[in-house]
């Protein structure tokens, strides 16, 4: 994307919740995998291709890596290794949040930027293909924490990407690049869930997914996936899926549970995959494993 690129922002100061009254479903848990292979791995983006898992570290601002699920372990390597052109910003790392694929290509968000990266599958045809959303998202109460800004986003066609803050406040950021490189930006906050949260737990956003006909939130410090529509009067939240009863099970919760872990999410037809981040700490059942988890669910 050219850097004269017009940018059109419409800004929307608060994204209502509305609730569907539907019961949530616990999702049954199918396998529980302790990440290897990738050092410090810091899972930040999952995507679904083809019968492969891939996936982002936040840590590795190089790697696109390929996760292979073993009988007991998920392996995690390096399948892509690039240098990101010039962003346009100076920053010291990158930070890549959320991976998504179309079209023979991988979508990566740049938290540090705030734009989205594309890396075509061979590594190479590298490009920003988004302009920076700090300032809309900024204009309506986004990104007021440096570490709580951009954590994923979802293709949904004709040029849209819908892009996820984090929290304080959480948000949403829809834009629609035309095909002359114009971008159009939506900027929405969501401040409310319908959600139960267990204080100090604060409504948050950490990963979307869209499977071609809807739109999901991982939700974290709600241990759970929420199905989503928004448009200009507000955010809608209609099936929840909980994931809470495995991620607080004696054998797979960390030592502080005071925040949700769940990271990413991704799906296949018959499958819901969640990865936790837990940055290093030891799960609590046994003090010398630090290895992140990921979770595979049978898909409701």
């Amino acid at each position: 994307m050219r850097h004269h690129t017009s940018v059109l922002l419409l800004l929307l100061s608060l994204c209502l919740v509305r609730s569907a009254s539907a019961q949530p479903i616990d999702l049954k848990l199918i396998a529980a995998l302790p990440v290897e292979g990738l050092d410090n791995a810091q899972p930040s983006g999952l995507c679904w291709v083809d019968g492969v898992l891939y996936a982002v570290s936040d840590h590795h601002d190089h790697t696109i890596c390929r996760v292979e699920l073993l009988e007991d372990v998920a392996h995690m390597e390096p399948y892509i290794t690039f240098d990101a052109p010039w962003s346009g910003a100076w920053v010291r790392g990158l930070d890549f949040e959320g991976l998504a694929y179309r079209d023979g290509s991988f979508f990566i968000i740049s938290e540090a930027t705030f734009r989205v990266l594309r890396v075509h599958e061979t590594g190479r045809d590298l490009a920003w293909v988004t302009p920076s959303v700090k300032e809309a998202g900024s204009a309506v109460g986004l990104f007021r924490e440096k570490s709580a800004c951009l954590v994923g986003l979802a293709l949904l066609g004709g040029g849209r990407v819908v892009l996820a803050a984090e929290r304080a406040q959480r948000g949403l950021i829809d834009i629609v690049v035309d095909t002359r490189g114009e971008a159009s930006i939506s900027a929405l906050e969501c401040a409310t869930t319908s959600l139960t949260l267990e204080p100090p737990r604060e409504v948050d956003f950490s990963d979307l997914f869209f499977d071609g006909t809807d739109l999901y939130a991982l939700t974290r410090n709600a241990d759970a996936v929420v199905r989503i529509t928004f448009d200009e009067n507000g955010l809608e939240e209609l099936e929840v899926w909980s994931f809470g009863l495995v991620t607080n099970a004696p054998e797979y919760r960390y030592q502080d549970m005071k925040f949700g872990k769940a990271e990413d999410l991704t799906m296949d037809d018959e499958h819901v995959y969640v990865i936790l981040d837990n940055n290093g700490m030891a799960r609590a059942s046994d003090p010398t494993d630090t290895r992140p988890l990921l979770f595979v669910f049978a898909r409701p």
